[in-house]
């Protein structure tokens, strides 16, 4: 099982699929329930059945202002995007060619700045990158070609309880609409609203049940199904994760894991064999990455005990949405390594956001063990030539069958 350090803790989630203002028609139906360790284990599921041909863009290492410290990846058909919640810039690269084109707005507490970013959405037919900022529960949208303010998007509904988090959404920008969703805090926002650019509402779904002010609760969205939006709300002090779906402007509940032991609200502790996960939405799947904890002390001189955490990863739990069938398995990738791994999902891609460090030294197992074509060797053999370790990373994209 591989094994890793992180510099900090998720340890629940509630995950909801919202459809766009069109909606959408799906096979899910019905609430079933587990638990994780006696969930039956089922057969290894290989990647390449789920994704294609890999793509491996080097972002660009020539201007100080490109280099990236890790952060979350937004794709779209002809850019790559890179922001995080820490005080840094939404950084904007060509996806042909991993020249970096732009800062998108400007850190700050001035209209339009930001002092993190929540989510973000390229939105290539409007020609606009959308931004959700921490602390202001602000949406801007700025223009992709400047990457100056466009607009602030007014809201139908302002959240409240948690000045840490802002909205996650998704945006329609030939019918001019967006869907949002937000913490479901007592006397906020409904659980998801639809809207147009003038803040008119569209259509609301109503909370069926609000999370304690001190929950910590932090959102994440992965967008990989065409015309909806998912929403996983985070905790610090819960293991069990339930996962809905609303269709036709209706909530319903889909699955409901138990992964261990539940907390207090106030409760924000962690130990050893507690699980973290981190679950996306496919088109016919839902995955849910598993990684057991280990808390491990070592003795520093002069400075008494010091403990990490290292994780374990461990199977997934795997939902078939077309038939509700639930299981443990191992995903293997096999188009480059043939370890098995939790992989990330966003946009309808595999995505991975490699250290240059890293891709240094994984990059001879790609070309040795992966089964890639010609092409995708050659591309990999070319930036090993070239790269170093103090350049910019290596992003790898391969499209959701």
């Amino acid at each position: 099982m591989m094994k890793s350090k992180i510099s900090f803790i998720c340890t629940a989630a509630i995950l909801l699929i919202v459809t766009s203002c069109s909606g959408r028609q799906g096979a899910d139906a019905g609430l079933i329930s587990v638990r994780y360790d006696r969930l039956p284990h089922g057969d290894d599921i290989l990647l390449s059945d789920w994704v294609g041909e890999p793509e491996f863009i080097a972002l660009d290492s020539s201007d100080p202002e490109a280099l990236i410290a890790g952060g979350e990846v937004t794709v779209s058909d002809r850019h790559i995007g890179i922001y995080s919640p820490r005080e840094t810039l939404f950084k904007l690269f060509d996806r042909a060619t991993g020249k970096f084109l732009r800062n998108i707005g400007n850190i700050g507490r001035g209209p339009g700045e930001y002092t993190g970013i929540s989510f973000a959405q390229i939105d290539e037919t409007g020609g606009k990158v959308w931004i959700s900022t921490l602390n202001t529960n602000k949406v801007y949208s700025y223009d992709i070609s400047t990457g100056r303010l466009s607009e602030d998007l007014p809201l139908a509904y302002e959240g409240n309880g948690n000045p840490n988090q802002g909205y996650n959404f998704v945006v329609d920008s030939k019918a001019r609409t967006v869907t949002i969703a937000g913490v479901p805090y007592d006397g906020s926002c409904p659980a998801a609203w639809c809207q147009d650019m003038q803040g008119n509402v569209i259509w609301e779904i109503p909370k069926t049940g609000s999370a304690p002010e001190n929950a910590m609760l932090r959102l994440h969205t992965s967008l990989n199904v065409n015309g909806a939006l998912d929403i996983c709300q985070v905790s610090m002090n819960t293991q069990q994760d339930t996962l809905f779906i609303i269709q036709d402007r209706e909530l319903r509940p889909l699955l409901t894991m138990n992964l261990g032991e539940t907390y207090e609200p106030n409760a924000l502790t962690i130990g050893d064999g507690d699980y973290m996960h981190d679950p996306f939405i496919l088109p016919d799947y839902a995955v849910v990455n598993i990684n057991k904890t280990k808390m491990v002390q070592s003795r520093n001189t002069g400075s008494g005990v010091s403990i990490s955490m290292e994780t374990d990863l461990q199977p997934s739990i795997i939902l078939d949405r077309r038939t509700g069938d639930v299981s443990r398995r191992t995903i293997i990738n096999d188009i480059l390594t043939n370890d098995s791994t939790g992989p990330t999902f966003k946009n309808g891609y595999l995505v991975s956001n490699c250290s240059a460090e890293y891709f240094m030294e994984a990059g001879p197992g790609f070309l040795e063990n992966g089964n890639l074509s010609s092409s995708a060797r050659k591309r990999i053999s070319d930036i090993l030539k070239n790269i170093s370790e103090d350049d910019n990373n290596v992003i790898i994209l391969a499209p959701l069958k």
